[in-house]
C-alpha cells in the first residue's frame, strides 16, 4: 500500500499533492479499492459517451455534408483523447501505482543535501506545471462557458424588449427542443467538456511530473559525478581511491535508475501514445478547419472557441515534446560532464567506470512516442506541420 512510503511523505505532500488530488477525484487514484470505483468509472464513461453520441447523432436529422463532418469531428475527435487517456490510467493501474512508487522510493537513494535540493528544484518544476496548466484549462473553461451563456448574461445585465435566441453553437442533436431545454443541454454539455479537461489535466500532468522526476535523477547522477573526480583530485589518498569508486558506483545505479524509469513509462504506454499522437494530430487539422471557417464566416463565437481548442492541442503537445526534450538534454549532460572532468587521472578501476557512462551516454537518449515522433522539439515541430498538411487537405477538399 502507499502508506508504507510515509517514510518519504515530503515529498507527497508538498510536490506530488495536487496530482493525488486531482487522480483521486476522477477515480485514477492507483490505491482506491472500493465498490464505488468501478461505478464512478461507469458513470465517466457514460458521461464521455452520451457526449459523443448527441453530437454524432446530429448526423440522423440532419444533412451530410463534410462540413457538418468536420464541425462535429472537431468536438467528437478531442473526446477521444479524454477517453483514451482515462482508458489508459483505468486498466494499467499497477502502472500507475509503480510511477508513484518510484518516485518515492527515489528520494531514498538521495545521499546529501545538494541532492535533496537537486530533486526538490524539479518536483517544485513539476509542481508548477501541474498548477499553471490547471489555471490555463480553468480559465479556458470559463471564457468558452462565457460565450456560450453570453446571450444569457446580456439577457441579465442589457435586457431588451424580446429574448435573445439561446442555442449552442456546436452541431448537435438532443431530440428535444433545444430553446426549451437548453439549460438542461448546456448544463450536460459543459459538465462533459469539464470532466474531459479535468480527466486530460489529471492524467498528462502526471506524465510530465514523473518525466521532469528523472531529469532530477539524471541531474543528480551528473552532479556525483563531478563531485567525486573533484574530490579525488583535492586529496589523493588510497582512501579517496575507495570513495571516488563507491561514488562513481552510486552514479552509475541512479543513472541507470533513471533510464528504467523512462523506459518503464515508454512501454507501460506505448500503445495509447500511439493513439494520442494519430488522434491529437486529426483533431488539431479539424479544429484548425474550424478556426478558418470561422475567419471566413466572421463569426466570433466560433473563433474564440476553435482558439482555445487548439491551445488546448498545441499546448499539449509542446509540453510532451519540451519535457521528452529536457529529458535528453539531462542525459546528454552526463557525458559532457563525464568528459570534461578529468578522468584520465583517475586509477584504472574509475576510469573504467567512466568509460562505461560516457560509453552508454554517446548516443543521445530521445523517448519515441508510439514510434511515430521522437519526443523533442523537433517532434513538436513535426506535429505542427502534420497537423497542417492534413488541415490543407481536408480544405481542398471543400
Amino acid at each position: 500500500m502507499f502508506s508504507n512510503h510515509e517514510g518519504t511523505d515530503f515529498a507527497e505532500n508538498h510536490y506530488y499533492r495536487l496530482n493525488r488530488i486531482f487522480l483521486s477525484a476522477v477515480s485514477l487514484w492507483p490505491y482506491q479499492h472500493s465498490k464505488f470505483t468501478i461505478i464512478s468509472h461507469i458513470f465517466h464513461f457514460t458521461i464521455m459517451g452520451s457526449f459523443m453520441f448527441f453530437q454524432l447523432s446530429s448526423f440522423l436529422t440532419s444533412q451530410f455534408t463534410l462540413d457538418l463532418c468536420i464541425m462535429v469531428l472537431s468536438y467528437t475527435v478531442p473526446a477521444c483523447l479524454y477517453i483514451l487517456q482515462y482508458y489508459s490510467f483505468c486498466v494499467n493501474r499497477n502502472g500507475v501505482k509503480q510511477i508513484w512508487e518510484n518516485m518515492h522510493n527515489s528520494w531514498s537513494l538521495l545521499k546529501d543535501e545538494t541532492e535533496r535540493n537537486i530533486m526538490r528544484q524539479h518536483s517544485s518544476s513539476g509542481e508548477l506545471c501541474t498548477i499553471l496548466v490547471s489555471f490555463g484549462i480553468i480559465i479556458s473553461l470559463i471564457l468558452y462557458a462565457l460565450t456560450e451563456l453570453l446571450p444569457v448574461i446580456l439577457d441579465l445585465i442589457v435586457p431588451i424588449n424580446e429574448t435573445r435566441p439561446y442555442k449552442l453553437h456546436a452541431s448537435i442533436e438532443y431530440f428535444v427542443d433545444k430553446t426549451t431545454y437548453f439549460y438542461p443541454i448546456i448544463s450536460h454539455w459543459m459538465i462533459c467538456l469539464f470532466f474531459g479537461c479535468f480527466v486530460f489535466m489529471a492524467t498528462c500532468t502526471l506524465e510530465m511530473v514523473y518525466l521532469e522526476h528523472i531529469c532530477g535523477l539524471l541531474k543528480i547522477a551528473s552532479y556525483r559525478i563531478e563531485r567525486s573526480i573533484d574530490k579525488y583530485m583535492s586529496s589523493n589518498s588510497a582512501q579517496t581511491d575507495r570513495v571516488a569508486h563507491r561514488d562513481i558506483i552510486a552514479a552509475v545505479d541512479i543513472h541507470r535508475k533513471a533510464l528504467e524509469c523512462s523506459e518503464f513509462l515508454a512501454n507501460s504506454f506505448m500503445p495509447y501514445f500511439f493513439f494520442l499522437v494519430v488522434v491529437g494530430v486529426a483533431s488539431a487539422s479539424f479544429n484548425l478547419f474550424r478556426l478558418l471557417r470561422a475567419i471566413i464566416l466572421r463569426n466570433m463565437y466560433e473563433f474564440i472557441a476553435s482558439i482555445l481548442f487548439l491551445g488546448f492541442h498545441f499546448i499539449f503537445m509542446f509540453l510532451g515534446n519540451y519535457y521528452g526534450q529536457k529529458l535528453t538534454d539531462c542525459n546528454n549532460k552526463i557525458f559532457y560532464t563525464t568528459y570534461n572532468v578529468q578522468w584520465y587521472k583517475t586509477p584504472v578501476k574509475v576510469q573504467k567506470l567512466l568509460l562505461f557512462i560516457m560509453q552508454s551516454t554517446t548516443t543521445p537518449y530521445i523517448i519515441n512516442v508510439g514510434h511515430l515522433i521522437l519526443a523533442s522539439i523537433e517532434g513538436f515541430s513535426k506535429l505542427i506541420s502534420m497537423s497542417m498538411s492534413y488541415f490543407t487537405i481536408i480544405y481542398t477538399l471543400l
